[in-house]
Protein backbone atom coordinates (compact mmCIF):
# COMPACT_ATOMS: atom_id res chain seq x y z
CA UNK A 1 0.00 0.00 0.00
CA UNK A 2 0.86 3.35 -0.98
CA UNK A 3 -0.10 6.83 0.26
CA UNK A 4 -0.12 9.72 -2.47
CA UNK A 5 -0.75 13.48 -2.48
CA UNK A 6 -2.75 14.27 -5.65
CA UNK A 7 -2.16 17.65 -7.31
CA UNK A 8 -5.13 18.91 -9.32
CA UNK A 9 -6.58 22.50 -10.66
CA UNK A 10 -10.14 23.07 -10.17
CA UNK A 11 -11.28 25.83 -13.17
CA UNK A 12 -14.09 26.28 -15.64
CA UNK A 13 -17.28 25.94 -14.89
CA UNK A 14 -15.95 23.29 -12.09
CA UNK A 15 -15.41 26.63 -9.89
CA UNK A 16 -19.08 26.29 -8.72
CA UNK A 17 -19.16 22.57 -7.76
CA UNK A 18 -19.41 22.67 -4.05
CA UNK A 19 -16.83 21.09 -2.07
CA UNK A 20 -19.31 17.67 -1.36
CA UNK A 21 -19.91 17.48 -5.01
CA UNK A 22 -16.32 17.78 -5.44
CA UNK A 23 -15.60 14.98 -3.30
CA UNK A 24 -18.56 12.56 -4.99
CA UNK A 25 -17.18 13.69 -8.43
CA UNK A 26 -13.07 12.09 -7.63
CA UNK A 27 -14.67 9.37 -6.24
CA UNK A 28 -16.99 7.94 -8.89
CA UNK A 29 -13.64 9.20 -11.24
CA UNK A 30 -11.04 6.96 -8.91
CA UNK A 31 -13.91 4.27 -9.26
CA UNK A 32 -14.25 4.62 -13.07
CA UNK A 33 -10.58 4.65 -13.40
CA UNK A 34 -9.85 1.35 -12.21
CA UNK A 35 -6.95 2.24 -10.49
CA UNK A 36 -6.49 -0.40 -7.60
CA UNK A 37 -7.02 2.16 -4.74
CA UNK A 38 -7.58 1.26 -0.86
CA UNK A 39 -10.81 1.44 1.09
CA UNK A 40 -11.64 2.05 4.64
CA UNK A 41 -12.31 -0.85 6.98
CA UNK A 42 -15.49 -1.27 8.73
CA UNK A 43 -19.43 -2.00 7.98
CA UNK A 44 -20.24 0.83 5.48
CA UNK A 45 -16.31 0.70 3.89
CA UNK A 46 -15.69 3.71 0.92
CA UNK A 47 -13.34 4.64 -1.22
CA UNK A 48 -10.51 6.54 0.93
CA UNK A 49 -10.33 10.07 -0.45
CA UNK A 50 -8.82 13.33 1.34
CA UNK A 51 -8.43 16.63 0.17
CA UNK A 52 -6.27 19.12 2.17
CA UNK A 53 -8.01 22.03 2.08
CA UNK A 54 -12.00 22.27 0.85
CA UNK A 55 -12.00 25.33 -2.25
CA UNK A 56 -14.42 28.15 -1.70
CA UNK A 57 -17.12 27.97 -4.58
CA UNK A 58 -16.47 30.25 -6.82
CA UNK A 59 -12.56 30.72 -6.36
CA UNK A 60 -10.66 28.86 -9.20
CA UNK A 61 -7.53 26.54 -7.52
CA UNK A 62 -4.49 25.73 -8.92
CA UNK A 63 -2.90 23.92 -6.36
CA UNK A 64 -5.32 22.01 -4.92
CA UNK A 65 -4.51 18.27 -3.50
CA UNK A 66 -6.12 14.73 -2.45
CA UNK A 67 -4.74 12.47 -0.46
CA UNK A 68 -5.37 8.41 -2.06
CA UNK A 69 -4.10 4.89 -1.08
CA UNK A 70 -2.53 2.65 -3.92
CA UNK A 71 -3.30 -1.05 -2.92
CA UNK A 72 0.25 -1.14 -4.83
CA UNK A 73 3.37 0.10 -4.00
CA UNK A 74 4.73 -0.09 -7.70
CA UNK A 75 1.85 1.48 -9.35
CA UNK A 76 2.80 4.26 -11.78
CA UNK A 77 1.88 7.72 -11.30
CA UNK A 78 1.94 8.55 -15.07
CA UNK A 79 -0.64 5.65 -15.60
CA UNK A 80 -3.00 6.92 -12.72
CA UNK A 81 -2.72 10.50 -14.18
CA UNK A 82 -3.84 9.47 -17.49
CA UNK A 83 -6.62 7.45 -16.47
CA UNK A 84 -8.27 10.25 -13.88
CA UNK A 85 -7.93 12.94 -16.62
CA UNK A 86 -10.17 10.74 -18.83
CA UNK A 87 -12.73 10.07 -16.09
CA UNK A 88 -12.96 13.71 -14.62
CA UNK A 89 -14.96 16.35 -15.94
CA UNK A 90 -13.75 19.53 -17.92
CA UNK A 91 -12.54 22.12 -15.01
CA UNK A 92 -10.56 18.93 -12.98
CA UNK A 93 -7.15 18.60 -14.18
CA UNK A 94 -4.48 16.03 -12.38
CA UNK A 95 -1.44 17.22 -13.03
CA UNK A 96 0.88 15.42 -10.64
CA UNK A 97 1.31 12.69 -7.99
CA UNK A 98 3.50 12.67 -5.14
CA UNK A 99 4.42 11.55 -1.78
CA UNK A 100 2.76 13.69 1.04
CA UNK A 101 5.17 15.35 2.78
CA UNK A 102 3.33 17.51 5.62
CA UNK A 103 0.25 16.95 7.04
CA UNK A 104 -3.01 19.11 6.02
CA UNK A 105 -3.39 20.70 9.35
CA UNK A 106 0.20 22.39 9.07
CA UNK A 107 -1.36 24.11 6.61
CA UNK A 108 -1.89 27.97 7.95
CA UNK A 109 -1.98 30.02 5.09
CA UNK A 110 -3.05 30.88 1.44
CA UNK A 111 -1.85 32.89 -1.22
CA UNK A 112 -4.76 34.02 -3.94
CA UNK A 113 -4.30 35.77 -7.23
CA UNK A 114 -7.47 38.25 -7.54
CA UNK A 115 -8.61 40.32 -10.55
CA UNK A 116 -11.02 42.98 -10.16
CA UNK A 117 -12.96 45.35 -12.40
CA UNK A 118 -16.09 47.11 -12.61
CA UNK A 119 -17.86 48.82 -14.94
CA UNK A 120 -17.47 52.21 -16.48
CA UNK A 121 -14.42 52.50 -13.85
CA UNK A 122 -10.72 52.12 -15.12
CA UNK A 123 -8.53 49.35 -12.98
CA UNK A 124 -6.04 52.86 -12.08
CA UNK A 125 -9.30 54.49 -10.49
CA UNK A 126 -10.01 50.81 -8.37
CA UNK A 127 -6.43 50.82 -7.71
CA UNK A 128 -6.34 54.19 -6.36
CA UNK A 129 -9.23 53.37 -4.19
CA UNK A 130 -7.79 49.94 -3.30
CA UNK A 131 -4.31 51.31 -2.49
CA UNK A 132 -6.25 53.81 0.01
CA UNK A 133 -8.31 51.69 1.54
CA UNK A 134 -5.73 49.46 2.40
CA UNK A 135 -3.82 51.92 4.14
CA UNK A 136 -6.36 52.00 6.97
CA UNK A 137 -5.60 50.57 10.39
CA UNK A 138 -8.53 48.78 11.11
CA UNK A 139 -10.56 46.96 8.18
CA UNK A 140 -13.50 45.68 10.10
CA UNK A 141 -15.85 42.78 9.28
CA UNK A 142 -17.89 40.52 10.76
CA UNK A 143 -17.31 36.81 10.85
CA UNK A 144 -19.11 33.33 12.05
CA UNK A 145 -16.45 31.35 14.54
CA UNK A 146 -16.84 28.02 15.02
CA UNK A 147 -19.88 28.43 17.68
CA UNK A 148 -21.51 29.99 14.53
CA UNK A 149 -21.90 33.31 16.27
CA UNK A 150 -20.63 36.50 14.69
CA UNK A 151 -18.13 38.16 16.18
CA UNK A 152 -16.42 41.20 14.58
CA UNK A 153 -12.24 41.11 13.19
CA UNK A 154 -9.84 43.35 12.00
CA UNK A 155 -9.25 41.88 8.42
CA UNK A 156 -5.76 43.97 8.64
CA UNK A 157 -4.53 41.61 11.01
CA UNK A 158 -4.93 38.63 9.84
CA UNK A 159 -3.13 39.99 5.92
CA UNK A 160 0.54 38.36 5.58
CA UNK A 161 0.94 40.34 2.23
CA UNK A 162 -0.83 42.23 -0.05
CA UNK A 163 0.45 43.67 -3.64
CA UNK A 164 -1.30 45.88 -6.24
CA UNK A 165 -0.92 46.04 -9.97
CA UNK A 166 -2.81 45.36 -13.30
CA UNK A 167 -3.46 42.36 -15.24
CA UNK A 168 -5.36 43.35 -18.80
CA UNK A 169 -8.41 45.42 -17.93
CA UNK A 170 -7.65 44.40 -14.29
CA UNK A 171 -6.58 45.90 -11.42
CA UNK A 172 -4.67 42.30 -9.52
CA UNK A 173 -4.48 42.06 -5.57
CA UNK A 174 -1.88 39.12 -4.59
CA UNK A 175 -2.62 38.48 -0.59
CA UNK A 176 -1.83 36.48 1.70
CA UNK A 177 -4.35 35.20 4.30
CA UNK A 178 -5.19 32.75 6.99
CA UNK A 179 -6.21 29.38 6.20
CA UNK A 180 -6.74 26.24 7.87
CA UNK A 181 -8.13 24.34 10.73
CA UNK A 182 -7.37 26.58 13.55
CA UNK A 183 -8.13 30.10 11.65
CA UNK A 184 -9.16 30.98 7.95
CA UNK A 185 -10.49 34.12 6.32
CA UNK A 186 -12.09 34.33 3.23
CA UNK A 187 -10.83 36.68 0.55
CA UNK A 188 -14.23 37.24 -0.11
CA UNK A 189 -15.02 39.11 2.85
CA UNK A 190 -12.28 41.86 1.94
CA UNK A 191 -13.56 42.64 -1.82
CA UNK A 192 -17.80 42.41 0.07
CA UNK A 193 -16.00 45.55 2.52
CA UNK A 194 -14.09 47.41 -0.53
CA UNK A 195 -16.89 46.76 -2.60
CA UNK A 196 -19.17 48.50 -0.21
CA UNK A 197 -16.70 51.57 0.81
CA UNK A 198 -15.89 52.09 -3.19
CA UNK A 199 -19.92 52.47 -3.81
CA UNK A 200 -20.37 50.51 -7.16
CA UNK A 201 -19.95 47.15 -7.71
CA UNK A 202 -17.09 44.81 -8.09
CA UNK A 203 -16.55 41.72 -10.07
CA UNK A 204 -13.61 39.73 -8.70
CA UNK A 205 -12.02 36.66 -10.27
CA UNK A 206 -10.15 34.64 -7.32
CA UNK A 207 -7.55 31.90 -7.33
CA UNK A 208 -6.47 30.84 -4.96
CA UNK A 209 -1.94 29.65 -5.93
CA UNK A 210 -0.23 27.99 -3.34
CA UNK A 211 -0.86 27.16 0.59
CA UNK A 212 1.69 27.28 3.16
CA UNK A 213 2.67 26.01 6.81
CA UNK A 214 3.16 28.32 10.00
CA UNK A 215 6.63 29.26 8.70
CA UNK A 216 5.75 30.01 4.90
CA UNK A 217 7.02 26.61 3.76
CA UNK A 218 5.06 25.91 1.13
CA UNK A 219 2.67 22.82 1.34
CA UNK A 220 3.99 19.22 -0.31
Amino acid sequence: MKNVRVWYRKDGACRFISHLDIYRTFSRALIMSGVPLWHTEGYNSRLYVSFALPLSLGFRGVYESVDIRFLEDDYSCEAFIKKINECLPKGLTVYNVAEPIMKPNEICYARYVIYIKAEEHSPEEIYRFTYDFMQQEKILAEKKNKKGELKQVNLKENISLCELGYHDDCMEMEIILPAGNEKNVNPQLLIDILEKQIGYELFADVTRRELYTQDFRLFK
